[in-house]
């Protein structure tokens, strides 16, 4: 409090809130305080409140004026000892006399001006004090939007000037003893200037000059490191002032030097503070501080220094507090929220000294606790299994019919190859489901795409609501997942549910057929327990006749994938052998893996159970040939995007250096500075393209990647016996999705998940599963080394679940494999898989291709 002949002057301002009044101040009388509170409408009141409520007549005053941003009372007239009111506009600052007139209907007040200040710039807020040592005046400091502080003394402009770097307006206090100004950037630094600095480094003119900001040097700068909520300085007539900050999660309390005091965490969201008074205190610091704390969960909390020592609630979340002496109570609280409800309140509860006791000891009884343990267990699984038997007839039904697969005709030749089916979606509700807002979503991977890909519906019954969607294959990159996923969400009784479906789509789709190919540079060779197939009757819809001959080979066929490639099956009419071969690696992936499912399906009642091996080993220096490739691109595009960035800063570096050529009065040359904005210009469009350009090519080759690593992990689980578990934690660590960002990508999660596997499940001795895994990877050729590892160890009878055990090889199809494979097993090839016999490998070239 600053005492002024008996009278006090208690601030409080809300910087800036959303509606309504603004801020509000107390202008202090012998008998009590009174309220005067403003908004930016403009609207100006003075209250002088009373018990009992609030009544028309505890309104002194009202009176319109321009938006009021800013409230201040102090001693700001020449010749004049008296308290004079201070409202600082947009545009404006003006200073009002407060008089009354005694007549018969009682008190009536007015205001007077004395003197109006016009502003250059738009006002954010103001503070006042003697500044520079005046005695019994006060002068008057506003701060504009754009960072000048402009100092008034009374009715004269004393000068004005920037304050150092600057970006936004924050809030603004003053320290008498120091004569230094306080204020807290938008950099969230808390710093203090002198007066006298700023009044040096202003012009003669008094005119802020820009360049005046590099020659102020506060007396000290703390980083706050968050966003200030409020700023008030506790200021007392011996000893140092204190500057308390209040962060949008810390509260701060700092000597008027800058030496930190005290900090304090929050756990709350705060919206305003107020000091109300000091505490005797054993240190040096002046006492300790007695503050309100204001959140926005409605609460007030009284808190002396770090300790709180009280907490209420109120009925809205304040943003501006104070502490009044009224004429019926000393001591009240007053509230003002961003909406204009302004209340005085008092803390009338005496607390509670009730403390709760810990219960006694007591001895458990864990046989008992195991027990009724048990029982919750059972109940909860009879729970579970009540409702998976009530849910098998209840929920949505989803019915999916396909068409046969067609070819599109494209308008432009360039467009390559199209193919598209039509699918029938049927949705109904069965049981006693009442379905309420449903939602059914489509979800496909390149290179398919359906349209629509969303339907909504209000209810669904059991009556069947079918919709027609368009699946289309485009020829842009290899198919990795034949699937569409079809997901319908809705509300059952007031509880969300949802259903899932996969829909496993025609392999025609994705290719059409084509003549076979008498030779190719990558095969693969799958063997069977069961006799040859013809190829024809694996692939009905994929049956490719010569237009000459009319006649369809059995033992070979050709298929083109609507990306390009083109993939050949050849089956061994002597053996049941089949080789998949192509001149692009990645092109074989859907054919090994369509060929193994239509032979399983094919020979589904067959006793022994069909069984597939492949003799070859697995196709590593392809693989990494391709992993070598797509790293390159990530390493190029991450250049190019680095490459952008710096030009781009360049760019905007250049346009400023133009602006402010062009804002000179003083017209001067461009010094070539137009010429170099245009070739930055056309640098940064380069940059562009050839990111967009990086962008496809990695599109296509971690495309390219995920049939690699598919295919790699199937050709590993047709050479080692694996339990389904042990295959999906292969395929897991050889991801086919192949997905990455700025931070990490393909690489660095496979080399992850394969160094885990070497140094646990796949660990040759203990020392190798303590070993750390490396989570940088700067290259790929400990990953390339680390897949190799991993395809070494599994052949050699390393299992990939710590908790499986090698299957069963005793059985009828596993023993007819093995006694073909181990007629041309080798010495050296001991304990891994057998290659194919040189003899084997030219009739399948030689004789049977001969007769396509």
């Amino acid at each position: 409090d600053n005492s002024v002949d008996g009278s006090g002057t208690v601030e409080i301002m809300i910087c800036p809130p959303k509606k309504a009044c603004v801020i509000f101040r107390f202008l202090s009388t012998i008998l009590s305080d009174k309220l005067v509170v403003g908004s930016y409408k403009g609207l100006l009141r003075i209250y002088a409140p009373q018990e009992g409520g609030y009544l028309p007549a505890h309104t002194m005053l009202e009176k319109q004026v321009d938006p009021i941003v800013q409230i201040a009372i102090g001693k700001f007239a020449t010749a004049s000892s008296q308290l004079h009111i201070a409202l600082l506009h947009p545009r404006q600052l003006t200073v009002y006399t407060l008089g009354w007139v005694q007549n018969e209907q009682g008190t009536q007040y007015n205001l007077t001006t004395l003197y109006t200040h016009s502003l250059e710039r738009t006002a954010f807020n103001m503070i006042w004090g003697p500044f520079g040592g005046a005695k019994g005046k006060d002068l008057l400091c506003v701060q504009s939007m754009d960072g000048v502080l402009s100092f008034f003394q009374h009715e004269s402009f004393v000068f004005s000037c920037f304050l150092p770097e600057f970006l936004i307006p924050g809030p603004l206090g003053y320290l008498p003893r120091t004569d230094s100004i306080v204020t807290v950037t938008s950099a969230h630094v808390l710093q203090s200037v002198k007066y006298q600095s700023l009044a040096v480094a202003a012009n003669a003119l008094g005119v802020p000059d820009p360049s005046t900001k590099k020659k102020i040097a506060p007396d000290f700068a703390i980083n706050l490191g968050e966003h200030c909520v409020d700023l008030a300085i506790k200021t007392a007539a011996k000893g140092p002032s204190q500057i308390l900050v209040l962060g949008e999660r810390t509260l701060f309390c700092f000597k008027e030097s800058g030496v930190l005091r005290f900090a304090k965490k929050l756990d709350f969201n705060p919206s305003c503070l107020h000091i109300y008074g000091t505490a005797p205190s054993t240190d040096e610091d002046g006492g300790g501080l007695q503050f309100l704390v204001a959140t926005h969960t409605n609460q007030l909390l009284v808190f002396r220094d770090t300790h709180l020592m009280w907490a209420a609630h109120v009925e809205y979340s304040p943003t501006a507090l104070c502490v009044a002496h009224l004429q019926h109570m000393r001591g009240a609280i007053v509230c003002l929220d961003e909406l204009g409800h302004l209340g005085c309140n008092y803390l009338g509860t005496d607390p509670t000294l009730f403390v709760a006791t810990l219960a006694g000891s007591r001895e458990l009884n864990y046989e008992e606790a195991d027990r009724e343990m048990k029982a919750l267990q059972q109940a909860i699984k009879d729970a579970q299994k009540e409702h998976s038997n009530a849910t098998e007839d209840e929920g949505l039904q989803l019915t999916v019919e396909l068409s046969a697969p067609r070819l599109v005709e494209n308008e432009q030749e360039t467009e390559g190859l199209r193919t598209c089916l039509d699918m029938k979606l049927s949705i109904r509700a069965r049981g006693s489901t009442c379905a309420k807002d449903v939602s059914v979503y489509i979800t496909s991977s390149l290179p398919v795409t359906a349209n629509p890909t969303y339907y909504h519906w209000d209810t669904i019954d059991t009556i069947t609501v079918s919709k027609a969607v368009t699946v289309v294959c485009v020829p842009v990159l290899l198919p990795v997942q034949r699937t569409l996923i079809i997901t319908a969400s809705y509300v059952d009784h007031g509880l969300h549910r949802s259903t899932e479906q996969h829909v496993s789509l025609p392999f025609s789709l994705f290719c059409i057929p084509c003549q076979p190919l008498k030779a190719a540079e990558y095969k693969i060779t799958v063997d069977t327990n069961c006799p040859s197939v013809n190829l024809p009757d694996l692939f009905p819809e994929l049956v490719f006749a010569k237009p000459s001959e009319g006649v369809v080979p059995s033992n070979a066929m050709g298929f083109k994938l609507l990306a390009g490639p083109e993939v050949t099956i050849v089956s061994s009419k002597s053996s049941e052998r089949y080789r998949i071969q192509s001149d692009h690696f990645p092109a074989i992936t859907p054919l090994v893996d369509e060929l193994i499912a239509r032979l399983a399906s094919h020979w589904k009642n067959r006793a022994p159970p069909f069984c597939a091996r492949c003799s070859d080993k697995p196709p590593l220096n392809e693989y990494f040939d391709i992993i070598d490739n797509h790293y390159k691109l990530r390493v190029s595009m991450e250049q190019c995007r680095e490459l952008l960035k710096r030009h781009a800063q360049q760019f905007r570096a250049i346009q400023k250096r133009l602006l402010t050529r062009f804002k000179d009065k003083t017209p001067v040359g461009l010094a070539h500075l137009d010429t170099l904005l245009e070739g930055t210009f056309m640098q940064i469009m380069a940059l562009a393209e050839k990111y967009e350009m990086f962008q496809s090519d990695l599109e296509h080759s971690s495309n390219e990647l995920a049939c690699a690593s598919k295919l790699t992990a199937l050709v590993m689980k047709l050479s080692v016996v694996m339990t389904p578990e042990e295959y999906r934690t292969l395929e897991a660590c050889l991801n086919p999705n192949v997905v990455h960002d700025s931070e990490q990508g393909w690489e660095e999660q496979s080399h992850v998940a394969i160094s885990h596997l070497l140094h646990t499940t796949l660990a040759k001795n203990p020392k190798d599963q303590s070993a750390p895994v490396a989570l940088v990877l700067p290259d790929v050729q400990k990953l390339k080394r680390n897949i190799a590892l991993l395809c070494d160890r599994l052949s050699k009878g390393g299992r990939l679940s710590a908790s499986a055990a090698p299957p069963p090889t005793t059985t009828t199809a596993t023993q007819s494999l093995e006694r073909k494979s181990s007629q041309h097993l080798s010495k050296s090839q001991l304990g891994k898989l057998p290659p194919l016999p040189e003899n084997t490998t030219e009739e399948l070239e030689d004789n049977q291709i001969s007769e396509l």
